[in-house]
């Protein structure tokens, strides 16, 4: 299976559509996030939230 890469102006529009919580937390993580990812996970259902907590873990446990 081939991965089709979004264009820069899809990947912008999909980090702008992000909570801010989540657009700071991507910004400021040690590992690079697809916001094309996280936005398609939030339609599905996800909670912002619950998203956030695992990307706040996971560069807690990066930091040590």
């Amino acid at each position: 299976m081939e991965y089709i890469r979004p264009s820069p102006v899809e990947t912008m529009r999909a980090f702008d559509s992000l909570p801010k919580p989540l657009r700071q937390a991507i910004a400021g993580a040690a590992f690079v996030y697809a916001p094309c990812e996280i936005a398609a996970r939030i339609v599905k259902g996800r909670k912002p939230e619950t998203i956030l907590r695992g990307i706040v873990r996971y560069e807690r446990r990066a930091a040590q």
